[in-house]
Formats: C-alpha cells, structure tokens, sequence
C-alpha cells in the first residue's frame, strides 16, 4: 500500500526522494522493498520482535488509564498529569 502510494506520487512527477520523506520512510528502504519484489504491497516493517523489559503490566495499564480517564484529569494531557500526581505524592 505504501509503496503503492509513492509510486502514485513519482507518476504525478514528484521526486522519489521527497515521496518516502512525506510517508516517513528512508529512501533506501522503499529500494530495499522494491527490490525483493513488494512494488505495491504492503508496509514490510516488522516492529520490536519482544516486549521490552520496562513495559507496564495489565495491571499498571489499567491504573494509568483509569487516572487518565478520571473526573479531574479527563481534559489534562499527560504532560500535565505526571506533575501533579508528583507533586500529590500519588502513585
């Protein structure tokens, strides 16, 4: 789909270069991916392959989110939010 997406815009007459910069990859990944043959297939990045050590866990998810989603910081942005728990002295 990416790839597919870039070789609409270098049609248009857009700059290869300037194509994989607007979806966010490097050029020489969109060669790599052409070249095992995935012209017009789909995003060929795979992602961490194991959770990381310093994940939450289910259950240090479901507090951060029912924080987040509580009466007082519903309309707070996290940045906003970690302060004043800080400064509460909640955790």
């Amino acid at each position: 789909m990416i790839l597919g997406w870039i070789a609409e815009a270098t049609r248009g007459g857009a700059r290869l270069e300037r194509a994989c910069e607007v979806v966010g990859l490097d050029l020489r990944t969109v060669q790599r991916w052409r070249a095992r043959g995935a012209e017009g297939g789909e995003d060929l990045r795979r992602g961490p392959s194991t959770t990381p050590s310093n994940a939450l866990s289910a259950e240090e998810r479901a507090k951060v989110l029912e924080i987040a989603r509580s009466a007082e910081f519903r309309d707070s942005s996290p940045k906003t939010i970690v302060p004043t728990l800080a400064t509460q002295s909640r955790t």
